[in-house]
């Protein structure tokens, strides 16, 4: 299946029968709430539906396109790693014990595809079986949890899924690796399905059962990527694609370090809920991080093409511009006075 039409109705199929899939779960969820105690404004564990249609479909089609241990391995550990997500929906585990159970999902995957080399602009580095099994674990359960974290306002999650899906699907058909080009237009498809139903006005959320699965293949997708003989800058390239929310959520981590780890996992430090905080709407918070993450893209494929140290600069400075006008921003409106009732009216 070379053809990229064949592909690209793959991917639109996917989106259908997620959104149908979404609405079932909608109705499902809103009986489920109408008897519990949740006050939520939308249901979550809409990301079922992006699990079911990705594993459903890539499953039989991977095994006849592609090494069939890597498909095994990679599908049994991705459901591993979404019902601890559904668990986590359900009820909240002690962060040791969700780590540890992801890890352990994790170390399913990495025999498969593990990180032996890593191409940096001005060295190459190997690693050992030891560390290369232990980077592959950090790689994939740090990014399966930064995409959690980044599930917070409408459409933001699924919205960089459909963009990550859509590059690996096309880095891998320029590769010739057709179980790359599978998933990623499978989580793409999958991941639209779903964004129709969380956009303003949202009705269903992914819960950690959808992010964590995205997080998950989107740090998969490099790794199956590469090959004997393929660049292993694809690892990089993968990092830029994801950046931005790396970018978001390891700045939330050092604060959550620096305060002495008393910081709660819905406390409103990430960028994204900063930006929502200073009286941007949502969706524009999405729009703009979605733009940002583009360019992030293709600064990714710039890096697979050359191995350029510019694009790596490049991203750098955006995202340390983004946070330095965030910064400002809320510097400039603490320290703007509280208008008075006569400021605030309207003259006759």
């Amino acid at each position: 299946m070379a053809n990229p039409i064949v592909y690209v109705g793959l991917m639109f199929v996917a989106a259908l029968i997620s959104g149908g899939l979404v609405r079932f779960l909608q109705r499902y969820a809103v009986g489920l709430e109408s008897v519990g105690a949740t006050a939520d404004p939308a249901p979550r564990g809409g990301g079922l539906a992006i699990l079911v249609v990705v594993l459903l479909l890539f499953m039989p089609m991977g095994l006849a396109q592609s090494d069939p241990s890597q498909i095994v391995r990679y599908s049994v550990a991705a459901a591993m790693i979404a019902f601890i997500g559904f668990f986590e929906d359900l009820r909240a585990l002690p962060r040791p014990l969700r780590i540890l159970a992801q890890s352990l999902a994790a170390l399913i995957f990495v025999p498969a595809a593990p990180i032996q080399v890593i191409d940096l602009p001005f060295m190459t580095l190997y690693f050992g079986t030891v560390p290369s099994y232990l980077i592959s674990v950090v790689w994939l359960v740090g990014l399966t949890n930064v995409y959690a974290y980044m599930d917070g306002i409408n459409g933001l999650a699924s919205g960089q899924a459909v963009l990550a899906g859509s590059l690996w699907a096309g880095i891998g058909m320029a590769l010739g690796k057709p179980a790359v080009t599978l998933l990623g237009m499978l989580i793409a498809g999958g991941s639209l399905g779903f964004l129709m139903y969380n956009l303003p006005p949202q009705s269903i959320f992914l819960g950690d059962v959808g992010s964590t699965f995205l997080g998950f293949s989107l740090a998969a997708l490099p790794m199956l990527a590469i090959g004997p003989g393929d660049p292993s800058r694809l690892y990089v390239s993968g990092g830029l694609i994801m950046s931005l929310f790396v970018f978001d959520a390891g700045l939330t981590l050092f604060r959550y370090l620096f305060a002495g780890g008393s910081m709660r996992r819905e406390d409103r430090s990430h960028l994204y809920q900063r930006l929502v905080a200073l009286g941007d709407s949502p969706l524009r918070v999405t729009f703009l991080y979605l733009m940002l993450s583009t360019g992030f893209g293709i600064a990714g494929l710039i890096y697979w093409w050359s191995a350029s140290a510019s694009a790596l600069v490049f991203v750098g400075m955006v995202c340390l511009t983004l946070f330095a006008w965030i910064t400002r921003r809320e510097t400039r409106h603490t320290a703007e006075p509280p208008r008075t009732p006569l400021e605030n009216s309207k003259p006759s």
